[in-house]
């Protein structure tokens, strides 16, 4: 009789609720992205350069006053190589984008997010000092859609819980280090 009531108990209580997606914090995020943009700023030379020598606040007015010129200016006087435009930049949108995404942001808000970098970055932190680029734009654009859309469905699926891929780093002696991987199929 007890072992029916217990099943009737069990079988009528409600299922777990999911667990609780992280709330944003946009200010912390948004110092964070400060302090990478900054680092940026100091460790690349050409731009801390610009930035110590030509910046100047009207030309921050101007790429915001007419922000379609300027964009075209600035595009054709990105010569950066492929490396910066094809593959850093998109990179380091992708790594935030992922970033906001385990912060607990959503698609839109996590896209939108990295937007406001990107054009921040290019039109003030680099544009005090000269034309905002239409390609870095875009391939910041493209580096976090990719990310979020892409890449962390594939992440979760791939690496959350009850997932078939597990990684592990384990510490070994002498300073080495073991990664073992395993696959559930």
């Amino acid at each position: 009789m007890l072992s029916v009531l217990l099943a009737a108990a069990t079988a009528a209580a409600p299922p777990a609720p999911p667990p609780a997606r992280p709330r944003p914090h946009v200010l912390r995020d948004a110092a964070f992205a400060a302090g990478a943009s900054a680092a940026v700023a100091l460790g690349k030379p050409d731009i801390r350069r610009a930035l110590l020598h030509d910046a100047r606040f009207g030309n921050v007015i101007d790429n915001f006053t007419d922000p379609i010129g300027r964009v075209r200016t600035g595009t054709r006087r990105d010569t950066d190589p492929f490396w910066v435009n094809g593959i850093a930049h998109p990179l380091s949108f992708a790594a935030e984008a992922l970033y906001l995404k385990r912060r607990g942001y959503g698609n839109g808000a996590a896209f939108l997010f990295t937007q406001a970098h990107s054009v921040i970055w290019e039109f003030a932190v680099e544009g005090c000092a000269f034309e905002p680029s239409g390609k870095d734009l875009l391939t910041d654009a493209a580096g976090a859609a990719a990310a979020i859309w892409v890449v962390h469905p594939l992440t979760r699926r791939w690496f959350g819980p009850q997932a078939p891929v597990e990684v592990a780093v384990f510490p070994g002696a002498g300073g080495r280090v073991s990664l073992t991987v395993t696959a559930r199929f």
